[in-house]
């Protein structure tokens, strides 16, 4: 007794060509060169956040250092887990997963932003913590500017 297929007569399309063999199941292998090129720029990407982090680029750094991650994410994504080479379908997923993500985080920034206007004990203590921070930041650098100067460095203040 022949067994028989019900597929036979059903036509398959895959990223919009037409599937000769629908039971076969194609994979794409990348080359070692391209696995090699992604790894040296995610490498690179890498150092420049350590760099961004560094930089002094004030309101500028956390767009900067997010934008790096995206791309760092994004080449992880598309190459080392081959999205690249997979349906729109789940590229499209993949975008509006970002987008409802970056939503969330700018809700979230907004937020912080306007914590002070909402809850003035939560204000009073997020604007400690940045004085406080920028207060260290410029008693270091001038520690910092004296030892360089050669001149005798003055006492750290003590911690409240």
């Amino acid at each position: 007794m022949a067994h028989s297929d019900s597929t036979e007569n059903t036509t398959v399309y895959l990223n919009g060509k037409l599937v000769e063999n629908p039971h076969e199941d194609h994979h794409h292998v990348s080359p070692v060169w391209e696995f090699s090129l992604v790894f040296g720029a995610l490498l690179f990407l890498t150092i420049m956040t350590y760099v961004v982090s560094f930089a002094g680029l004030g309101p500028a750094s956390l767009p900067v250092a997010m934008f790096i991650a995206f791309l760092k994410g994004s080449l992880v994504v598309g190459f080392f887990m081959h999205l690249k080479y997979e349906d729109r379908f789940y590229s499209f997923l993949f975008c509006v997963t970002l987008l409802f993500v970056s939503i969330f985080f700018t809700f979230v920034l907004f937020d912080m932003k306007t914590t002070a206007e909402l809850n003035e004990e939560a204000g009073i203590e997020y604007k400690r913590h940045v004085e406080d921070s920028a207060e260290a930041a410029e008693a270091a650098a001038a520690r910092e500017a004296a030892k360089a100067a050669g001149a005798a460095p003055e006492p750290a203040p003590a911690a409240h």
